[in-house]
């Protein structure tokens, strides 16, 4: 099994510049280790426990086009805590009607300054806005795309940058490098905000990785997780159980639930009413996992990797990765086998992206995968078609696709 280190080693090789981890997408790459790249923007899945106040998500017990109940509410297991601060969630909010698409076409997104690489590493709820970075001659550049016209943000510093997510108000969040010395270089956190790029407040060091509809922003402050209010409010540095040595936030629900890890090896959910819990280590093939990480979050459903025990039953990863879906308020686990070790994202009905066992991009909706195409044709497995995230609806899905030449262009998939 590659282990953590190995698994941070998936760096962007150019242009030569400090590169940081994305630990999801480096899970994904770690099997693939034949392939001639790997294109990596950082940010790390992990989180601590946190206690907040949200408003709950309007979720039913409706079956959704997946054909699975969608996450209904149960009881806690940890006894509810006395809320210290207030995680902004979205009253009323519920997924949108949709239809499962069965077929989706592949188109370029243009570039500033005529740079052909690119990537789109987020996109908003709607499809409407991507968020990513181009590659200019001997650097990086910070890009978001809006009904597909792009524009550069130019984040301080003239080191590694990047934006991760953005809501449907055209907020975007993410990091850039700076620093004088090796000694003190490393990412701040930014927001995108009406035009303009604000330094999140409070955090000398750290990044930010997500954003929910309400402007809640989640993070990391060195090896702290961090969740802010909104772009210009003061940080809460999150609560972490005793003998926890790293957390960061990775990823936020409409109502305030956070996802994330806890040492890069228990998954953990923090419910807006202030309680909180580690997610289910998944059975796999009759022994409980080892270890797992979870990624992502949306309408209740979460998305992540977990480690098979060995067989000796000593507690040891064989190995072996498997995908997982988590229904965060019940706590039940699944292992999916559709995926080659991971869905890359999913929706708020519960679809999902990622690289099939043939090492394919494809759209798994409605119980069945829809061929995501490519710019042009390259062996499976190859890293060379990569979808990063898709629209509560469907219809839209945004990330990258190598061309005739082998350049990494940014792409969305559109899907009907």
């Amino acid at each position: 099994m590659p282990s953590e280190t190995d698994l941070l080693r998936s760096l962007d090789p150019e242009p030569p510049q400090p590169s940081t981890v994305d630990i999801a997408r480096a899970v994904t790459d770690g099997r693939r280790r034949k392939t001639r790249r790997g294109v990596g923007y950082a940010g790390v899945a992990a989180v601590t426990a946190i206690a907040i106040v949200g408003v709950a998500v309007a979720v039913g017990a409706n079956r959704d086009n997946t054909g699975v109940k969608t996450p209904v509410a149960a009881p806690k297991t940890s006894a509810p805590a006395k809320p210290a601060y207030t995680i902004p969630g979205t009253t009323g909010w519920a997924a949108p009607a949709a239809t499962a698409p069965t077929s989706c076409t592949i188109e370029k997104l243009p570039v500033p300054d005529g740079v052909k690489m690119a990537l789109v590493s987020g996109a908003d709820p709607t499809g409407a806005y991507q968020v990513g970075r181009s590659y200019p001659k001997g650097g990086y550049q910070a890009v978001i795309w809006h009904n597909g016209q792009a524009t550069k943000v130019d984040l301080p510093g003239d080191l590694e940058e990047s934006l991760r997510d953005v809501n449907s108000s055209g907020t975007a969040v993410g990091w850039s490098y700076q620093g004088k010395t090796d000694a003190d270089t490393g990412p701040v956190p930014y927001a995108y905000v009406n035009g303009k790029v604000v330094k999140l407040p409070g955090v000398s060091r750290g990044e930010a990785t997500a954003i929910n509809e309400a402007g809640a922003i989640t993070g990391q402050a060195a090896d702290r997780a961090v969740v802010w209010p909104a772009a210009t409010g003061a940080p809460i540095f999150l609560p972490v159980p005793k003998g926890t040595k790293e957390s960061t936030a990775g990823d936020i629900d409409e109502d305030g639930t956070v996802v994330g890890n806890l040492d890069l090896k228990v998954p953990f959910v923090w419910f807006a009413d202030g309680t909180s819990r580690a997610l289910t280590l998944p059975t796999v093939e009759g022994k409980k996992a080892v270890s797992a990480r979870v990624f992502s979050i949306r309408n209740g459903w979460a998305i992540g990797v977990a480690d098979q025990t060995d067989d000796a039953g000593k507690g040891r990863a064989t190995g072996k990765m498997w995908a997982v879906r988590w229904n965060v308020r019940t706590g039940e686990a699944k292992i999916s086998t559709d995926w080659d070790m991971r869905a890359e994202e999913l929706n708020a009905q519960g679809w999902e992206i990622g690289i099939t066992k043939q090492g394919r991009a494809a759209l798994l909706a409605g119980g069945k995968q829809i061929a995501l195409p490519e710019l042009a044709p390259h062996d499976p497995g190859a890293l060379t078609n990569i979808p990063n995230a898709i629209s509560d609806d469907g219809k839209v899905i945004s990330g990258q696709s190598d061309d005739a030449s082998d350049t990494i262009r940014a792409v969305v998939w559109r899907c009907v």
